[in-house]
């Protein structure tokens, strides 16, 4: 899609001290490891309180582009806006409202691409389209326990007066196209501020969230599409193999 909802010799006593020197900091690194492990479990138990029984999200959000070598396009033209909105376990919306208007919805079994402008919406089955959508599917339904599926890691270079704890992820199980989720986390509410999932090539597409809400009430018919008249729909699954 162009900008488009659907497309990390010394001496007996110089070397007594360099003995002692080196026994200082393996002390004290293995100090701040255990520190790190420590704020990581505050952290990932923090989310569960917040995230565990939680079974809506829903955030105002940019995506962006972010291409492991740097593009010759203006920054605007890698840019979209719109509203999110998830309901636990698989069902998703997304309203795009820059550069274009666009919708895409998935009701757990299908998935709908609308285009207003062009009146058009592309309909597929959500087993033929999973892969395009499963790294924020599986993001956001397991914020409330992302050591399930996920190696969990504290970014220590973060500098401490930053607002957010920045945590790596990287799947436990192999996924085609990602390799890891950059996720930076509010100090303040723990809620997501943004995350930045990175393909195997090194090139990224990264969520800016706002006005973040949890538990907020989503209707089960808001993930479900009614072409307005005059929308051509298009079918885009695959045929099934016949069966033998």
């Amino acid at each position: 899609m162009s900008f488009s909802l659907l497309k990390m010799n010394l001496r007996p006593r110089s070397a007594g001290l360099l003995i002692s020197f080196f026994i200082f900091f393996s002390w004290n690194g293995v100090s701040a490891q255990e520190q790190n492990s420590g704020d990581l479990n505050a952290i990932l138990s923090q989310l569960k309180d917040r995230f565990a029984a939680a079974k809506t999200f829903q955030a105002d959000y940019i995506r962006e582009i972010v291409p492991k070598i740097a593009s010759k396009l203006p920054s605007s033209s890698l840019q979209a806006e719109g509203q999110l909105s998830f309901l636990s376990p698989n069902k998703l919306r997304m309203d795009q409202k820059k550069p274009r208007p666009e919708q895409l919805i998935c009701n757990g079994d299908k998935v709908w691409w609308y285009l207003p402008e062009e009146k058009v919406v592309n309909v597929y089955r959500l087993k033929d389209y999973y892969l395009q959508i499963k790294p924020i599917i599986d993001f956001l339904s397991g914020l409330g326990g992302l050591e399930k599926n996920f190696s969990v890691r504290l970014n220590a270079t973060i500098s401490e007066e930053a607002p957010f704890h920045q945590l790596l992820l990287k799947p436990k199980n192999p996924q085609p196209d990602l390799q890891q989720i950059m996720v930076r986390i509010s100090k303040a509410t723990f809620l997501p501020l943004e995350f930045t999932f990175e393909n195997l090539m090194g090139d990224g597409t990264r969520f800016r969230f706002s006005r973040v809400e949890t538990k907020v009430p989503l209707a089960g018919s808001r993930f479900e599409f009614i072409p307005p008249e005059g929308t051509r729909v298009i079918s885009q699954s695959l045929p099934s193999l016949p069966r033998k």
